[in-house]
């Protein structure tokens, strides 16, 4: 079914279902021969009005001629009939606050009976058996019965003295009818109530808590109507169980302008009509709390509804006149809240028109009207937010995909930007690969072809020296310098091994000094240490002074007994340690101006930040320590 179409279904099926409930609860069996009589002054006993019949007038007068304020005494003769073939009846009536039963038997002129009832009437005082708005009598058929009643009624209506006799059967079937067709309203408000809850919980959707306040409030006036709230809730002060009813219909209208409110966005959409909106809740507001004190105090309902009708109008023009105006500016969704509107000024004015024509008599009509109209007014609400929730999907996942295609240009370009700069990345690195290749080639060259000028010099030495002692040391200081930049070559730049450095040195040296090895040399390097590489040069350099000057200056030549160098490397969580010692003719005293390899050792240990002790005294004792932490 096509969306337009549901608003015209649903007013069909409300007629329908009125109709069909309207004639489910006419009564029959109406009393013709009622007697009326206003209470006379001081005059308050039964027996008296049945003695005095002449003080009772002709019923067919107009209803608008009782007084809403008085009291009244109704005369009903129950004449003996074949028609009542049954013993227990019931008589009935509608909405008289405060009724009082008294059935006298016409041949004793006895009172045999006496009951009371009313809708005002606490719970404790009405007999079981009857109701608020019947009474249950047991008669013989065979006998003539006087019954008379007194009727107070408080609510400033004037009174509806129609009353009707039928067996208790046929009374029961009537009423079960009725309570059928409330149970199944009551029974689809309250699944609708389910559904807009769960509906809630899933979407976290607002308007949802509008719609459900609207329902349920709306729905609670509905039943406050009837006497079974009462019976239910204000079983023994009935008075302010029906003050509080029209309390419920407030709340259902405010929740209905806030509805309108939240889901036309009606502060945007048209500030005027937003702020009427906002001062026709302040008038509901004000006329609750004035119409639930004024009508507690004095049970004057008729001044209450009588002013509804004034707020009634005051919907109407405020309803029509938005949508006229709005109508081009909202959406389809907005336009069902139209079709809901107008449902909701339809039943305002159904409800108007049955009070004015029928005063408190329209109460038998008017539950049934307000549970049919605000069903569906709901539904097309639900069909109004589901059309909103599906629009919003729509515009959502449109986002989305708009957003997903821009996130993907974004990525492709990013892609592509990284790419790009990737490949220059990758030619730099080449290219800088490529630099450092050369770099080291040339500085090994270099390195090189001072190393093989000095082995040039010494072998050509015009004065056939055959070793200077000066390019000898530079030779093996380059020698150093050329093995550090080799390692560095082999391990890629990075590190390198302290214990391969050390050992490469000494196998250098000692071919160089002394090629016979005669000195021995006692090695103990930690393995596997990986040494920075901006101190690898000097470290290896301090190595090879400290050899260079064992070899040349600890074991002069006539010394033969028992020459030996001592290295050892070890490391612990925080330093490194290096001790060095020989067993030569150290000397007594240091000066180390003196020594060009002391000074040397000395500038290279604070390079890379260690600290040296040295003990001349039975050999050089030189003792290095280099904290791991200032190496970083």
């Amino acid at each position: 079914m096509k969306p337009d179409l549901v608003a015209p279904f649903l007013l069909f099926f409300l007629l329908v279902v009125s109709l069909k409930g309207s004639a489910g609860i006419q009564r029959t069996n109406e009393i013709p021969t009622v007697l009326i009589a206003q209470e006379q002054l001081n005059e308050d006993s039964p027996l008296f009005y049945y003695h005095n019949k002449s003080i009772f007038k002709n019923p067919k007068i107009k209803q608008d001629d009782f007084d809403a304020k008085g009291i009244y005494w109704l005369r009903i003769h129950i004449p003996a009939s074949k028609d009542y073939k049954k013993k227990t009846y019931v008589l009935s009536f509608n909405n008289l606050t405060y009724v009082d039963l008294t059935l006298i038997d016409d041949r004793s002129s006895v009172a045999i009976d006496s009951r009371k009832a009313g809708l005002f009437r606490p719970l404790k005082e009405i007999s079981p058996g009857d109701d608020r708005n019947h009474f249950t009598l047991e008669l013989d058929v065979t006998k003539t019965y006087t019954c008379l009643l007194k009727i107070h009624h408080i609510k400033g209506y004037s009174p509806q003295l129609d009353f009707y006799i039928e067996d208790q059967l046929s009374y029961l079937k009537r009423e079960q009818k009725e309570s059928n067709i409330y149970a199944f309203l009551e029974g689809a408000i309250i699944v609708l109530l389910l559904y807009i809850a769960l509906a809630w919980i899933v979407s976290r959707y607002r308007p949802y808590i509008w719609i459900f306040t609207f329902l349920m409030a709306v729905g609670m006036y509905s039943f406050a109507l009837q006497k079974d709230f009462i019976d239910l809730f204000f079983a023994e002060n009935p008075r302010l169980g029906w003050t509080i009813g029209p309390l419920f219909y407030r709340l259902g209208t405010i929740s209905f302008y806030l509805l309108l409110l939240d889901f036309l966005n009606l502060k945007k959409l048209s500030p005027l009509f937003y702020k009427l909106a906002l001062i026709i809740c302040l008038l509901v507001v004000s006329f609750a709390v004035f119409s639930f004190i004024y009508c507690y105090t004095t049970s004057n309902y008729y001044l209450s509804n009588r002013i509804n009708f004034i707020l009634g109008a005051i919907h109407i023009v405020y309803l029509s006149t938005l949508f006229i105006y709005l109508w081009k500016k909202v959406d389809e969704p907005q336009r069902f809240l139209a079709y809901g509107t107008t449902c909701f000024s339809l039943g305002i004015g159904l409800i108007v028109i049955l009070l004015v024509t029928m005063d408190e008599k329209s109460l038998l009509y008017i539950p049934a009207v307000i549970q049919l109209f605000v069903l569906s007014i709901t539904i097309i609400f639900l069909i109004a937010i589901r059309l909103r929730i599906r629009k919003q999907e729509l515009e959502y996942h449109k986002s989305i995909e708009i957003r997903v295609e821009e996130r993907t240009a974004e990525l492709h370009m990013a892609n592509t930007a990284l790419n790009k700069q990737q490949s220059e990345l990758l030619e730099k690195n080449t290219y800088i690969e490529t630099l450092i290749d050369e770099l080291n080639h040339r500085v090994k060259n270099n390195l090189q072809l001072l190393y093989s000028l000095g082995s040039l010099y010494q072998k050509g030495d015009k004065n056939s020296v055959t070793s200077n002692p000066a390019i000898q040391e530079m030779q093996s200081r380059i020698h150093t310098m050329m093995l550090v930049n080799q390692l560095l070559v082999h391990n890629k730049g990075n590190k390198l091994k302290l214990d391969q450095l050390v050992m490469e040195t000494i196998s250098y040296l000692q071919m160089l000094y002394d090629p016979k090895q005669r000195i021995a040399i006692d090695l103990y390097c930690v393995l596997d240490y990986w040494i920075p590489t901006h101190i690898s040069t000097s470290l290896g350099l301090i190595i090879t002074e400290l050899l260079t000057n064992a070899y040349k200056y600890a074991f002069p030549t006539e010394r033969e007994e028992s020459p030996t160098i001592t290295l050892e490397i070890t490391q612990s969580t925080d330093k490194l340690s290096i001790v060095f010692w020989d067993n030569g003719v150290g000397s007594d005293t240091l000066v180390a101006d003196s020594s060009l390899g002391i000074a040397l050792i000395r500038d290279l240990a604070r390079q890379i930040k260690g600290e040296i002790s040295i003990d001349p005294k039975n050999g050089y004792h030189y003792h290095f320590e280099f904290k791991k932490g200032l190496w970083k």
